[in-house]
């Protein structure tokens, strides 16, 4: 599973360092300086992706609710109620709370409140509200915009976020923000277990855009470059390809594997810029 987010804080004060050594392998000092932010922005991906992956399997699978709270699927730390009109029926809101204290929803680590909203009659179009929320040592502030994209509710969907903040607790009262200024994702259903009706064993193919600003002001942008996989029970990207950029720097680029759920669920990243490689595990 993924490493605690401090290894993160501890490598902002790298990035700080060493973006201003001038030792007598630059080679190697601006790896070290491209490599934390890399991961900065994988960890964010994954976080958004996970959340991405929780609404749509939860709230989305099925959105003709017959009770008051969804059961099926739901961990057991997991409350998932469904608001109604009180003079309509008309859906609205989905709650998806995660409690106070850490909650693994499908294999994520979640707290706090995503409060999804429908925008249209259709049920096609939706706000996600996030209070209190946090992941894998990320507060996350902002709104998303979920739309479903397909005919069937739970494959086909998009997600984007603007000017949002992570934010990052370091040592004593410090808290690192990184900006994320835009984060746009397309999923479409790729595959499932023969037979299944569950979501937690499902497959999606994505593309990502994703740009933003670490605590120290230096931009970086993440974007896909082939289609990306991502696998419910592997909870990771596991497949594809994606372009690293970070301003003042260079470019880079990302392998997350090959795309199968049982070989390639490693959690491992190899990330190659300036003639070097380093393996990221997630």
């Amino acid at each position: 599973m993924r490493r605690f987010i401090s290894g993160l804080v501890l490598s902002f004060c790298v990035l700080l360092v060493n973006s201003c050594s001038t030792g007598s392998d630059p080679e190697d000092i601006i790896l070290d300086v491209f490599s934390v932010p890399a991961e900065l922005s994988l960890q964010i991906e994954n976080v958004f992706n996970d959340l991405a992956m929780d609404v749509n399997g939860i709230a989305m699978h099925k959105l003709k609710f017959t009770g008051d709270l969804i059961t099926t699927n739901v961990a057991k730390c997991l409350k998932a109620s469904v608001h109604r009109n009180s003079e309509t029926s008309v859906l609205d809101s989905i709650v998806l709370d995660y409690g106070t204290s850490i909650c693994s929803s499908n294999g994520a680590a979640f707290k706090g409140k995503v409060i999804v909203d429908p925008k249209d009659e259709d049920l096609k179009s939706f706000d996600i509200r996030l209070k209190d929320f946090k992941s894998y040592g990320y507060s996350v502030t902002g709104t998303i915009e979920f739309q479903i994209t397909g005919e069937t509710a739970g494959n086909d969907f998009s997600m984007t976020m603007e000017n949002a903040e992570f934010l990052i607790s370091g040592t004593g009262e410090t808290v690192y923000t990184v900006t994320v200024a835009s984060i746009n994702n397309v999923y479409t259903f790729l595959k499932s277990e023969e037979g299944s009706t569950a979501y937690i064993d499902d497959v999606f193919k994505f593309t990502t855009n994703l740009s933003g600003k670490t605590p120290d002001g230096v931009l970086f942008d993440l974007e896909s470059s082939s289609d990306l996989i991502y696998a419910y029970s592997c909870k990771n990207i596991i497949g594809g390809k994606a372009d690293f950029s970070l301003s003042d720097v260079g470019d880079g680029t990302v392998n997350f594997g090959g795309g199968d759920p049982d070989s390639d669920c490693d959690a491992k990243v190899a990330v190659s810029a300036f003639g070097a490689n380093i393996t990221i595990t997630l």
